[in-house]
């Protein structure tokens, strides 16, 4: 699991700390906005040096995963700088009963920083990304829905949760947050197709579309002209539910419209 917290190593400051598992090995990475430190070791070897440190702990795999690896579980950490590196303890209590694992970190190389640092931050703004703009298009799709409704002769009256046609543009100036200067503008390079499909390639992300049958369901043909009516007697159309009645009070109602009694 990953923690946030503050530490003091090269200076005082927030770091990021996690714990991960890969079949019979445990990693330990420590970082912040400028360097990545780390030690990767078996889980028996961990076990290992608990009982050398601690001989009356009963220090198991099972135990691990409850502390180190559980979701929710949040240790307290300290680290000391040692001349080959740094010793990081992590200290957590189960029943009351105190059980602390250490670690001996040393400095990440590049690729230690490229694989547990910067590809994963860079992932997770491609995977946003594309929630992003699909939210973006489903809002889109929403409103045309709306307007295909009104276009065949419906009324929208709303008492509660009145909106507006959604405008990205609009939407993306007015957002309540702004980024300093950078010298890489990320947006430019996730805002261009080819960027994106490079970026993809190169951090090794496959792009799951939808079948032939959602994306037809997807598509919405929005008439540009209202054909008249007869003013003959018709059938009393069934109006549709946009959201639930009690969340947004919305009903739908038909101009023109006779009882069939």
């Amino acid at each position: 699991m990953t923690d946030f917290c503050e530490l003091t190593l090269n200076r005082k400051g927030f770091y990021g700390v996690d714990f991960s598992k890969d079949f019979d090995r445990i990693k330990c990475v420590v970082f912040d906005m400028e360097g990545l430190w780390m030690e990767e070791l078996p889980v028996a070897t961990l076990i290992k040096r608990q009982k050398e440190r601690n001989p009356t702990m009963d220090c198991t795999e099972a135990l691990i995963d409850q502390t180190l690896l559980e979701a929710g579980c949040s240790g307290n950490y300290s680290a000391t700088i040692a001349e080959a590196g740094v010793h990081f303890t992590a200290k957590y209590y189960l029943e009351n009963y105190p059980i602390t694992f250490q670690f001996f970190l040393v400095p990440a190389l590049a690729q230690g920083i490229s694989c547990h640092y910067i590809k994963p931050l860079w992932r997770t703004v491609l995977l946003q990304y594309a929630q992003i703009r699909a939210l973006a298009e489903e809002l889109k799709r929403k409103d045309a829905e709306i307007a295909q409704y009104q276009a065949e002769g419906a009324r929208l009256s709303r008492t509660s949760v009145q909106t507006v046609p959604f405008d990205e543009q609009t939407f993306r100036h007015e957002f309540p947050m702004k980024l300093p200067k950078q010298s890489i503008r990320i947006e430019h390079l996730l805002e261009s197709s080819v960027h994106r499909g490079r970026l993809m390639k190169t951090l090794d992300i496959e792009e799951t579309g939808m079948d032939g049958s959602a994306k037809s369901k997807a598509r919405l043909s929005i008439p540009t002209t209202q054909s008249i009516s007869s003013p003959s007697r018709r059938k009393k159309k069934r109006a549709r539910i946009l959201a639930p009645t009690d969340l947004t009070k919305q009903n739908i109602e038909y101009d023109n419209e006779e009882d069939d009694s």
